[in-house]
C-alpha cells in the first residue's frame, strides 16, 4: 500500500505537541468538578427561592382575612357614597313647603282660599281651592306668576258651586317651582 501525504508542505512538516498525560485526566475533571460545582450552586438557589415562596405563602394566609376585610370596606363604603348620592338627589327633589306655603300667603288675594296643594313626579305643583269670583281667582294666578318662585302658571280646571247660598269658584291651578330658588332669591 503506497501512503500519499497530500497536507501541504508547510503543515507537513509540522509535528504534533504533546499533551501530558495529567492534562488529558485534568480537563475532564475540571469540567466535572464545573457541572458539580454549578448544580450545587444552582441546587442552593432553587431551595433559597423554594423558601422564600413558602415564606411569602405564609405571608399571604396571614393578610387573606385583612384583604378581605379592606374589600368588605371598600363595598360598604361604595354603597354608603350610593347612598348619600341617593339621599342628595332626594334632598334636592324635595319641596321646601314652608318656603313655598309662605310665598302662596304672600301672593295669595284675600278673597281665594287654599283647600289642597300637592306635587306630582315631575316637580309640577298644583293648587286646589276656592275663589269669591273669577276675577280673585285670575288676581292668585298672576300673582303667581309675578313671584319669583313659581313659573308657568296654569289654570287646570275652574268652576262655578254654589256653597251656602252663595256661588263660588271652585279651581285648581298647577305652577312650576323655579328651580335654582338662590337665583330666584337674588332677582
Amino acid at each position: 500500500m503506497i501512503r500519499i501525504n497530500l497536507l501541504p508542505q508547510e503543515r507537513a512538516g509540522r509535528r504534533r505537541i504533546a499533551v501530558p498525560k495529567g492534562m488529558v485526566l485534568l480537563i475532564p475533571a475540571a469540567i466535572v468538578v464545573l457541572v458539580a460545582g454549578s448544580t450545587v450552586l444552582l441546587s442552593q438557589r432553587n431551595t433559597r427561592v423554594r423558601n422564600d415562596l413558602a415564606r411569602v405563602n405564609r405571608e399571604i394566609e396571614v393578610l387573606k382575612p385583612t384583604v378581605q376585610r379592606v374589600e368588605d370596606l371598600r363595598r360598604e363604603i361604595d354603597t354608603a357614597r350610593r347612598k348619600e348620592q341617593l339621599l342628595r338627589q332626594l334632598e334636592a327633589m324635595r319641596v321646601p313647603w314652608d318656603t313655598v306655603l309662605e310665598e302662596v300667603r304672600t301672593v295669595m288675594p284675600k278673597d281665594v282660599w287654599l283647600t289642597g296643594a300637592e306635587v306630582d313626579d315631575v316637580g309640577k305643583l298644583s293648587f286646589t281651592g276656592f275663589g269669591m269670583t273669577y276675577e280673585a281667582v285670575a288676581r292668585f294666578m298672576v300673582s303667581l306668576e309675578g313671584s319669583e318662585m313659581f313659573t308657568d302658571a296654569d289654570m287646570a280646571q275652574s268652576q262655578k258651586q254654589r256653597i251656602a247660598n252663595r256661588d263660588v269658584i271652585n279651581f285648581q291651578v298647577s305652577v312650576k317651582l323655579v328651580q335654582d330658588r338662590k337665583e330666584a332669591r337674588t332677582r
